[in-house]
């Protein structure tokens, strides 16, 4: 892990093409490392063969409800423009009401083994290896997610969050004013939530589900997790003295993991990119699945994708990698026991 982020700090932050070039290899660096990979399904771009035209690379038992869902959507929409054909043409075809293709790649509804086996039928995929992949994707994203007894507690967009959070290979989390959650003590966490008005249960609730994910998450067979936080987020006190000691420790404790890497912007550094705005962003091991961009304001909070750019915002998620690079690269130190306790 320190490896690769000194790798990438040596290129030259003001280069976009250095900057995919840093994602890319770190990309590869974790295909390569994890067992298993090299016997992933599918190939690596789209073909002019429809009966190959499928991406499925990623193995879909690393990977939550959600995102599976999210993941099959695309595979069916491309299957169908590979095969040149309408939405409405193939509801018409398979006697389907007009809007149901349209609610399956919106992913408004669910869509059943059954119907994929029809849909692939029907746009000529018939490698037997890809259609098992498929399926197998549909019966996945049917499952009840880990999260499933949080849900009550937690907006839509929080589940989507949770969904890329616990599929992506590599993330990298900026914090502008507190701690990130999946690096708070239960201390620190308790009393965040206390302070912004949340009440006995959901409280317990939210803190219970934050240190579930610290305990899938921060492994050292985990994901590549980077995290960036401006000292405002260390320096604002949360709880007594104690808390925050014990915050501080558990921050040198956890940069210590081999996949983990966690970097501070003093006061000193001033002004730089994407200062007053957290966010995360979620890379995954299938080259066909797009970066994700989590955002957090005043207004609530945003998801955006290179698919769906202009619906939420006018920058891109690799804008904000671009953004988290030259930061990383810039005016980013690795937290020390000195910078936090003066010592």
């Amino acid at each position: 892990m320190r490896a690769l982020g000194n790798r990438a700090a040596g290129l030259t932050a003001e280069s976009p093409e250095s900057l995919r070039w840093a994602a890319d290899s770190l990309r590869a660096d974790r295909r390569e490392a994890q067992s298993g990979v090299s016997d992933r399904l599918g190939a690596d771009s789209l073909p002019t063969d429809n009966v190959s035209c499928v991406e499925t690379e990623s193995p879909v038992v690393q990977e939550e409800p959600g995102f599976q869902r999210a993941r099959l959507r695309d595979r069916l929409k491309k299957a169908r423009e590979s095969a040149g054909m309408k939405q409405r043409e193939v509801a018409e075809q398979l006697d389907w009401s007009p809007s149901k293709v349209i609610r399956i790649e919106a992913g408004s509804v669910g869509v059943s083994v059954t119907d994929v086996r029809v849909l692939l039928t029907h746009y000529g995929i018939t490698d037997p290896e890809q259609v098992a992949a498929l399926t197998e994707m549909a019966r996945a994203a049917r499952r009840p997610p880990w999260w499933a007894s949080f849900r009550s507690w937690v907006s839509p967009d929080f589940e989507m969050y949770l969904g890329y959070e616990s599929s992506a290979s590599i993330i990298r989390n900026f914090e502008s004013n507190l701690v990130p959650g999946l690096l708070q003590t239960e201390e620190y966490a308790r009393e965040v939530l206390q302070r912004l008005g949340t009440g006995d249960e959901r409280m317990e609730q939210l803190v219970q589900l934050r240190l579930e994910r610290q305990d899938r998450l921060i492994q050292p067979d985990g994901p590549e997790i980077f995290f960036i936080l401006d000292e405002a987020a260390v320096r604002r006190i949360v709880g007594s003295e104690g808390t925050m000691k014990k915050q501080y420790e558990k921050l040198l404790t956890v940069h210590e993991m081999p996949n983990v890497t966690v970097l501070t912007v003093p006061f000193s550094a001033g002004i730089y990119p994407q200062f007053r705005s957290p966010y995360v962003l979620f890379e995954f091991l299938g080259d066909e699945d797009d970066m994700v961009a989590y955002l957090e304001n005043a207004d609530g909070e945003a998801i955006l994708s290179e698919k769906a750019l202009g619906r939420t915002s006018p920058r891109r998620p690799t804008d904000y990698l671009d953004d988290f690079w030259k930061v990383e690269k810039g005016v980013a130190t690795e937290v020390t026991r000195d910078f936090l306790f003066g010592e």
